[in-house]
């Protein structure tokens, strides 16, 4: 009885080194939008009024009592 040549076994593919990758032109605009988007929020945090529900109406325009 012959007895049939084994298969080579197969060899992991070298690692390469990782190279650095530039950031896409959309990645960094997605980036800038997002930096934006906080410092927009940033700003106007303090700005923000709760709603409320009018319950009496006041003699200064814009005061709520709730």
């Amino acid at each position: 009885m012959t007895r049939l040549p084994m298969p080579e076994t197969p060899h992991a593919a070298p690692r390469r080194k990782l190279a650095r990758r530039r950031l896409n032109r959309r990645h960094v605009l997605m980036l800038i939008l997002a930096c934006e988007v906080v410092a927009v929020g940033v700003a106007n945090a303090d700005r923000y009024r709760p709603p409320g529900i009018t319950v009496e109406q006041t003699v200064t325009h814009g005061n709520v009592i709730t």
